[in-house]
């Protein structure tokens, strides 16, 4: 007999688990930029987010949060936080919700925690392109025209076989979190997973653009 809810709605344990975490880093997120709203982290606030996920299990292992996570627990392994500690923090979750800009501008900035550095080398010819967010560039049909220009293919979904991940330097309206969306979240997850994945932002692939 399937278990259900007191409505008398069926019981979806993955799937509910899942919009929790979703709601669970959109809180994060908020959080980050509230913390970094003055420009710096303060022990106290570095302890906030450390409680805070501490509280919230589910979200731990789940990319960005598993990153402050990891942070977080180096920082406090010597159950102190030095002004470097607190800098390399605020470096960390600035880069999560776009830099300064995603700090000013809120849902305009792209996340910049996922990005290579160093930025990889570009080959073109062959390779598969997926852009997501939105571009200074210009249209994403043009910047898709240059990477055809120069022999490679594009792409609107991420898979095995994607060889660079293009992220705008805005955020897209359709993005589920504000500095990131789901092929954000898909490309990390392959790229950890040893799949041969670049994550590029939109200046690193406009700099390797050979001239016309």
């Amino acid at each position: 007999m399937a278990l259900t809810n007191q409505d008398g709605q069926p019981l979806q344990p993955a799937f509910n688990r899942a919009r929790r975490i979703e709601r669970d880093i959109s809180e994060m997120l908020g959080l980050v930029k509230g913390v970094l709203g003055d420009g710096a982290v303060t022990t106290s606030e570095a302890e906030l987010l450390r409680d805070w996920i501490e509280s919230h299990p589910d979200a731990r292992s789940t990319w960005p949060i598993n990153r402050i996570h990891e942070r977080l627990e180096l920082i406090f392994e010597d159950g102190r936080v030095d002004e470097g500690e607190r800098i390399e923090l605020a470096d960390l979750l600035q880069s999560i919700v776009g830099g300064q800009a995603g700090i000013i501008v809120g849902s305009d900035a792209a996340s910049e925690l996922p990005v290579d550095k160093p930025t990889p080398a570009m080959r073109w010819n062959g390779s598969i392109f997926v852009f997501t967010g939105k571009f200074a560039y210009g249209p994403r049909k043009a910047c898709e025209g240059e990477v055809v220009r120069l022999g490679g293919r594009c792409s609107s979904t991420i898979t095995k076989s994607t060889g660079y991940v293009i992220i705008g330097t805005f955020g897209s309206r359709d993005w589920i979190h504000t500095s990131f969306g789901r092929k954000i979240e898909k490309a990390v997850k392959y790229r950890d997973s040893g799949c041969d994945l670049s994550i590029v932002s939109e200046d690193q692939w406009a700099a390797a653009l050979p001239p016309l």
